[in-house]
C-alpha cells in the first residue's frame, strides 16, 4: 500500500511513476509548481468553453480529476479513483431550439449539468449535447424517468428526443476501454488525497447567456443550416442569402432581409 510521500511518487501506473510522470508534466509546462509545492493546471479562460453550466450542486472536480490526475499523474493508464462513481444523462438536441430548452428545463433539475456544443470534442460524433451528473448507475437510473417526463412535457423537446447514460468521460473510454469494465488500483485513494492537498483549482469564470448563445451557439447553427437560431434573431438571418446563378443564364436571387441581424 501507499504510505508516504516517496511511495506515492514511486508508485508505477503503466509503465511510468507517478513522480516520473508529473516532472515531465511540469518540464513540458503542462503543471506548474509553486515554491510552496503546490500544483496548478494553467487557466485557459472563458473562451475555450462551448458549455453554459447549470450549478445545481457541488462541482465535480473535473480539472483535477480528468485534467490533472489523468492526463499528466496517471499519463492516461488508469481512469482516476475520484471517477468510479461518475455517471451522467446525455442529453443529444437535435437543434439550437432544443438545446435552448433543454437548458432552461436543467434549471429545475438538481443537479450540476452543462450544455452546449460537442462538435470539438473529438470523442463525440455530435454537435449539441447536454450533460446531467449524477452519482452512481443506479443514481443514473432514478434520474432517468424524471428528466425524459420534464422533456417530454416541454413543447419545444418532446418525447423522441435521445436521452442516454453514460459513465464517467468518455476519453477515458477511447484510451482505456468500455466503462463497465474498470479496475481501480486501492493505492489511486492515497496517491489522489495526497495530490489534491497540493493542487490550487483555478475554474475559468462561466461565460453570460447572451455571450454563449450569440457568440457561440447561433454562429454554429447558422453554420452548420440550423435555421431555429432564427427564434433567438427575430427571424433575422445571420448573414444574407448569396446570389446564385442558372447555369442557363439567368439570375436568379433568393429573397433576403436587407437589414441581417446584428448582435449589439
Amino acid at each position: 500500500m501507499v504510505a508516504g510521500p516517496n511511495e506515492i511518487l514511486a508508485f508505477t501506473i503503466g509503465t511510468r511513476s507517478v513522480g516520473d510522470n508529473l516532472r515531465r508534466a511540469i518540464a513540458a509546462g503542462a503543471v506548474t509548481e509553486q515554491a510552496d509545492g503546490s500544483l496548478a493546471l494553467p487557466v485557459h479562460g472563458p473562451a475555450a468553453s462551448t458549455f453554459l453550466m447549470v450549478r445545481n450542486s457541488e462541482a465535480l472536480g473535473c480539472g483535477f480529476l480528468n485534467s490533472f490526475l489523468f492526463k499528466h499523474v496517471y499519463a492516461e493508464a488508469a481512469v482516476p479513483q475520484g471517477c468510479a462513481p461518475c455517471y451522467k444523462i446525455k442529453a443529444l438536441p437535435r437543434s439550437l431550439r432544443e438545446l435552448v430548452a433543454m437548458y432552461e428545463v436543467a434549471k429545475n433539475i438538481p443537479c450540476l449539468s452543462k450544455w452546449g456544443i460537442d462538435l470539438g470534442n473529438p470523442h463525440s460524433q455530435d454537435i449539441y449535447a447536454g450533460y446531467v451528473y449524477v452519482t452512481g448507475l443506479e443514481g443514473a437510473r432514478a434520474l432517468y424517468p424524471v428528466l425524459r417526463k420534464a422533456m417530454t412535457g416541454h413543447p419545444k423537446i418532446g418525447a423522441d428526443v435521445p436521452l442516454l447514460i453514460k459513465r464517467g468521460c468518455s476519453n477515458y473510454e477511447a484510451k482505456l476501454g468500455p466503462s463497465d469494465q474498470y479496475t481501480f488500483a486501492p493505492e489511486l485513494r492515497a496517491i489522489e488525497a495526497a495530490l489534491k492537498a497540493r493542487f490550487k483549482d483555478r475554474e475559468p469564470e462561466d461565460e453570460s447567456v447572451a455571450t454563449m448563445l450569440y457568440g457561440k451557439w447561433v454562429p454554429l447553427a447558422f453554420q452548420i443550416g440550423d435555421d431555429t437560431y432564427l427564434d433567438f434573431t427575430n427571424g433575422r438571418r445571420l448573414y444574407p442569402k448569396s446570389v446564385s446563378y442558372d447555369p442557363d443564364g439567368a439570375q436568379t436571387k433568393q429573397p433576403i432581409s436587407t437589414k441581417p441581424f446584428v448582435t449589439g
